[in-house]
Parts: C-alpha cells; sequence; structure tokens
C-alpha cells in the first residue's frame, strides 16, 4: 500500500498497532511509516497485507508464494486470504439511512469491475427493493471517477432520474463527482437529489460544496485484524485453523457522518421538512420539541399530527433519535468520555443520556463503548 487515501491511513494505523504489540515484526512498505521496499520481485519476506485492485495485482504477489491477505476486496484471487469492509452490510446502512430521509425513490453510483462496489449496490438494492423495485445504476472504472473527464452518459443518467431521489454512491470519489455533475445542471442538493459516499474522507467531504455525507469504515480494525490474521498464518496451520485453508473476515462499517448532502426529509409536506431539517442542524445544541415547534409555520397540534403521519414518530422523539445516532458515532469513533458525548448531543446532563441511551440500546453508554473497542481486537 502506499498510503495515497484515508483508507490506507486507516489499515496502515490498524496493522502498526498490531505489530508494536506482537513485537518481533519488521514492517516494509512504499510508504513513509515502513522501512522502504523499492521492488517487490527482489524483496524477501514472510508474508504480505496488500490492497489487490486488479487481476495483475494479483496474479503478481501470488508469484512470491508467501501468505497474502487481501485488505481491500476489489478483485478475488482464489489463494488469498481476505479481511475487508463487510460491503453488503454498508449498502443495507446506505439504504436505512436514505430511507430514514424519507426518500422512496433511490439510484446507485458505482465502480466497474470492483467487488466492493458491487457488493455495496447489493446491499443497497436488496434493501430498498420492498420500496423502490428498480435502482437506477450508473457505473464508471474508477480512473474515470478520480479523472476531471466530464461524462454525457453521467449527465443523461441525472437528467432521467426521477427525483426526489436518494443515491447511494459507493465511495466518496463518485459522490463528489456526482454533487458536481448536480451543480452543473443545476439540480439542487440535497433537495432533489440527496448523495451519501463512503469512506468519509473528512477534508474532501467537508469541503465540497454541498459537504458529502459519508459512511465511515473500520479501516484501523482491518488492519489490526489482517496483521493478525498474518500472524497466525505465520506460525503454521494449527494456529491459523486447519479447517479453513482459505480465511475471509468481514468488518462492519462504522456510522455514517451526515453533512449537507442528505440534510433533507423528502416527504411533500413542507411544514415536516422544515421540522427535520431544523432538528438535524440543532438537536444536537440542545433543541426542544418546543423550540422547534414554535418556529413552523402552522399550529402546534397540527405540526405534531403531520410530523407523526410522515415519519412515525413525534417530534420530541425524533429530536432523541438524531441526538442518540450521533452519541453512537462519537461513542465508536473518538476518545471522548461519557459525559463529553453526552454533552456533544445536547442532552441536558449524562443521566439523562445515560437514560436513553441504555432504554434504546439495551447497554449503558460506557458497556456499547468498551463493546466497540474490543470488536477492534
Amino acid at each position: 500500500m502506499g498510503l495515497a487515501d484515508a483508507y490506507e491511513h486507516g489499515i496502515t494505523r490498524g496493522i502498526v498497532r498490531y505489530a508494536k504489540a506482537a513485537r518481533g515484526w519488521d514492517l516494509y512498505g512504499y510508504g513513509w511509516m515502513f522501512r522502504p521496499l523499492d521492488a517487490l520481485e527482489v524483496w524477501r519476506g514472510d508474508g504480505i497485507i496488500a490492497r489487490v485492485e486488479s487481476r495483475e495485482d494479483a496474479a503478481g504477489l501470488a508469484a512470491l508464494k508467501v501468505p497474502i491477505v487481501d485488505v481491500a476486496g476489489a478483485y478475488r484471487w482464489p489463494s488469498f486470504h481476505l479481511v475487508a469492509n463487510d460491503d453488503e452490510a454498508t449498502g443495507r446502512k446506505a439504504a436505512a439511512y436514505l430511507r430514514s430521509c424519507g426518500f422512496r425513490r433511490f439510484a446507485f453510483c458505482g465502480v466497474t469491475g470492483t467487488g466492493w462496489s458491487r457488493g455495496r449496490g447489493k446491499g443497497f438494492a436488496e434493501a430498498v427493493r420492498p420500496f423502490c423495485p428498480e435502482v437506477p445504476v450508473f457505473e464508471e472504472l474508477l480512473a474515470w471517477w478520480e479523472s476531471l473527464e466530464e461524462s454525457g452518459r453521467l449527465r443523461s443518467w441525472i437528467s432521467r432520474l426521477e427525483r426526489p431521489v436518494g443515491v447511494f454512491a459507493c465511495n466518496d470519489t463518485s459522490g463528489l463527482k456526482l454533487a458536481e455533475m448536480c451543480r452543473s445542471l443545476a439540480v439542487p442538493v440535497p433537495d432533489s437529489v440527496a448523495i451519501l459516499g463512503v469512506d468519509n474522507e473528512d477534508i474532501l467531504c467537508e469541503m465540497a460544496s454541498p459537504s458529502l455525507s459519508s459512511i465511515e469504515l473500520d479501516c484501523e480494525t482491518i488492519g489490526f485484524r489482517a496483521a493478525a490474521l498474518l500472524d497466525r498464518l505465520l506460525a503454521g496451520p494449527r494456529a491459523a485453523g486447519s479447517r479453513a485453508r482459505k480465511r475471509i473476515i468481514f468488518v462492519p462499517p462504522k456510522e455514517i457522518v451526515e453533512r449537507e448532502s442528505t440534510q433533507v426529509f423528502s416527504c411533500g409536506d413542507p411544514i415536516v421538512e422544515q421540522a427535520v431539517r431544523s432538528i438535524r442542524l440543532r438537536a444536537a445544541q440542545g433543541a426542544t420539541a418546543a423550540a422547534i415547534l414554535a418556529e413552523l409555520p402552522a399550529s402546534r397540534r397540527s405540526a405534531e399530527i403531520r410530523f407523526r403521519k410522515a415519519t412515525g414518530r413525534s417530534i420530541r422523539e425524533e429530536i432523541l433519535r438524531v441526538r442518540l445516532a450521533r452519541a453512537r458515532t462519537l461513542l465508536h469513533g473518538t476518545n471522548l468520555t461519557v459525559a463529553a458525548v453526552a454533552a456533544e448531543c445536547g442532552f441536558a446532563s449524562a443521566q439523562r443520556f445515560h437514560e436513553a441511551f441504555r432504554k434504546t440500546e439495551g447497554v449503558s453508554p460506557g458497556a456499547f463503548k468498551k463493546r466497540r473497542q474490543s470488536e477492534r481486537t
């Protein structure tokens, strides 16, 4: 791996964390965090953790006759072990989230010929099928998504989409390019086309206009577990598990980081859409149901009835749902204390946060945090 993006940085952090704890490991690679590796063909190492992206990559690695642990899942080679993101689960998570935004029309942008894109698209399409039997799909090669080249085909695809629509982009690169094309066509994001990416390349996502919502992957855990598996493989068949010659381990994605590209609720009722938008923007700042209702151009009773009809929840319940979703993200992805998480999510006190979280999740915030930390190892 060349440490070219956030995915590779996360994977490498997990590998380094395992290697330092295991002792006796020497790490070689193409990035500054490793000992330099100029020519893989003449390298005499014991095993490889690789981001295998093509048949050519796989064939070259296979010729080295050492254990290989793939951490991409883009191209499967029969003898390679795999520790990678659970892509179908990622697609299902995207579907559930876009459904929670009120959408009943969905579309998918993918990368041609890659296993991880195919898995994400499959999980997404299966999850939305009860609401949207036919999911429009646009696919292109990764090199095209990463280039500045425009495409009349993408422009035509966007123009043909029935809107409003929730679009799941298989990675942030495709999501950002899709958003830029919508902008050139004067198609409002997120009001007409809401876009959710994958990878949470935070600098790119934040700098985009509008900023891009994205599913964060647990790259550090993937790297750590890949290193642990390679260690067992090098220790011999008994340590690796003699029953499974080829090991496949899927790591579930982390939470969705919501930004402007999906901060919308599509139901056709402007009162409800305004209320949801306000809740998502202000719930973590301590906004109350009374404060949200006070700014709506409708009576309190009418707004509550319309909101519950559209969402199945009261405004108070929606505020709590948004706060708890943010809390799960912070507990999973940061080192903040439970009290700090409660404050960051808009709870009046740590005790109220504790009670609400336990009622919803079945465990305390502290136990949830410890469980997620143990899953990483």
